[in-house]
């Protein structure tokens, strides 16, 4: 189980993934807002800014064990970190 996001990135880097890399965090944006460990992996929540004109929005992803790192919901699907954190919440967010 990957249970920290420190975890998450050397397992996506193992893979020679580059979903964590700062220059990719910092093309979109992009921040790690939560974290929360499930069996076979880790549920998060991202939040990306388009520009500094545009809001901060939120989607949802999970990262397998394995590193590989999937989108649960539509890419900026959430306007709020609330709203993508009760996502997490339901059983339609893991599947």
């Amino acid at each position: 189980m990957i249970y920290t996001v420190q975890q998450g990135v050397q397992a996506n880097r193992a893979l020679g993934h580059h979903f964590f890399d700062a220059s990719a965090m910092r093309f979109f944006d992009s921040r790690v807002e939560s974290w929360h460990p499930v069996t076979g992996g880790a549920l998060f929540v991202t939040s990306e800014q388009f520009d500094s004109n545009s809001p901060r929005l939120f989607t949802v992803r999970r990262i397998l064990d394995s590193g590989k790192v999937e989108s649960v919901s539509e890419f900026q699907e959430y306007a709020t970190l609330a709203d993508a954190q009760s996502a997490i919440k339901t059983p339609a967010a893991l599947s």
